[in-house]
């Protein structure tokens, strides 16, 4: 693949890993520019719905629906790399000609305008880059993790990685988890539905941490107003495995989930809180062409769910018109694809002949609390959404999606 330089004398699981840490970590240090890909600014109309690039032409990762109808609507959060930003009408102090790889979080509406972002250098602790963006359970918030180097140098040493949620409508941020995470942590975040949260722009970069670095009851409590907060994580020395903590606890503590029988050695991430803060949809993964994706209850001793045995990226989508029917919304890519999806999904041909994957609804029907065989029920077979791959979720009104790593794309559905 052209992502990567030559190898020295790797053996081969080394570059499997390698390249596994790379892809979804969203580490590639070049873009993959796929034969035929053109770059064009213009949007493509198909029989199901509007097509748009999104920062044209150039890599992005970590595509996430918006999730905020009032403040942000029809629109994504993602991640950029070095070089030039392709964008439409960008403030001032965007920049679009000399960023550096992972350095801001932007905010795009469908017509590739800027929406809203953030740049490193304005976040103490973020010294090096964003990594793992994400909208949270909460329709007003972000969850994304920061890095700084170990000695100082973004160049040369390792990264260290902490945890903050952000509130793009003012600004307001919290960290935490302070030097806790690692750079496939993939975290996200739960708040209680109609929590009230903090005032205006009230900005905790420092709060008071455990020895694992997560934030206290305490400081959650003070800064959220509220103790129905919960965040989950997975960690590259506990092999990959997924966490959470929840402090509606009497104590909160870091608590582990198992992973399905005969998938220890498996990798767990990319974990994504439902709705209600009670499971989580996950990705696992033994190689970078070979995905599963699950749901599992947020408590000890629970049982992963086999959602598709070849489906990757899972997200919650609860029914706008019916809130009883609930979603977990997948991609699949051909066999041959891996992770990255090459194609222009511009290209109608594309769309027409499902050479890059598909994007599918299935739906399920949870009962928390009881034996985890009656808990959680398949309802039917999975139903394909739009011939095209699209990781980044739908939209709460189900009228969007979008996708990235490689290039950047928003559907409006017709």
């Amino acid at each position: 693949m052209q992502d990567f330089p030559p190898p020295r004398s790797f053996s081969i699981p080394l570059l499997v890993a390698i390249l596994c840490l790379a892809l979804f970590a969203c580490h590639q240090p070049e873009r993959f520019v796929a034969e035929g890909v053109t770059g064009t600014d213009s949007s493509a109309t198909t029989s199901v719905g509007l097509v748009s690039p999104i920062n044209t032409g150039m890599q992005i990762c970590n595509p996430a629906i918006s999730g905020d109808t009032v403040n942000f609507p029809g629109s994504m959060l993602w991640l950029g790399f070095s070089g030039k930003l392709v964008v439409k009408d960008p403030p001032a102090t965007y920049g679009t000609t000399s960023a550096i790889q992972h350095d801001r979080l932007t905010i795009s509406r469908e017509d590739n305008s800027v929406a809203w972002f953030i740049l490193k250098d304005s976040v103490p602790g973020v010294q090096c880059e964003f990594q793992d963006p994400d909208w949270s359970a909460h329709p007003e918030w972000l969850v994304s993790m920061g890095a700084k180097a170990e000695h100082g140098n973004c160049d040369n040493d390792e990264f260290i990685y902490s945890g903050w949620v952000i509130r793009p409508s003012d600004n307001a941020r919290f960290r935490f988890n302070r030097d806790g995470l690692d750079g496939i942590s993939t975290p996200h975040a739960w708040f209680a539905p109609g929590m009230a949260g903090p005032d205006s722009g009230r900005v905790v970069d420092t709060a008071q941490y455990n020895s694992a670095g997560l934030a206290t009851q305490a400081s959650v409590e003070d800064y959220f107003g509220s103790t129905q907060v919960k965040f989950s994580w997975s960690k590259a020395e506990s092999g990959y495995t997924i966490h959470y903590i929840d402090y509606s606890e009497t104590s909160p503590q870091d608590r582990i989930l198992s992973k399905p029988v005969g998938r220890e050695t498996w990798k767990a991430e990319s974990g994504m809180i439902s709705p209600d803060g009670k499971w989580i949809a996950y990705n696992l993964y033994e190689r970078q062409d070979l995905f599963e994706s699950y749901v599992q209850e947020l408590k000890i001793g629970s049982v992963p769910a086999l959602i598709s045995a070849t489906g990757m990226d899972p997200r919650w989508w609860v029914s706008p018109t019916d809130p009883t029917r609930i979603f977990i919304v997948f991609m699949t890519v051909p066999a041959t694809s891996g992770y990255l999806v090459q194609q222009d999904l511009l290209d109608a041909a594309v769309l027409q002949s499902g050479s890059a994957g598909a994007t599918w609804l299935q739906e399920i029907k949870l009962s928390p609390g009881l034996p985890s065989s009656l808990a959680l029920e398949i309802i039917g077979a999975p139903r394909k959404l739009v011939n095209l791959p699209f990781r980044g979720g739908l939209s709460p009104d189900g009228r969007f999606l979008a996708t990235g790593t490689n290039d950047g794309y928003m559907m409006e559905l017709y």
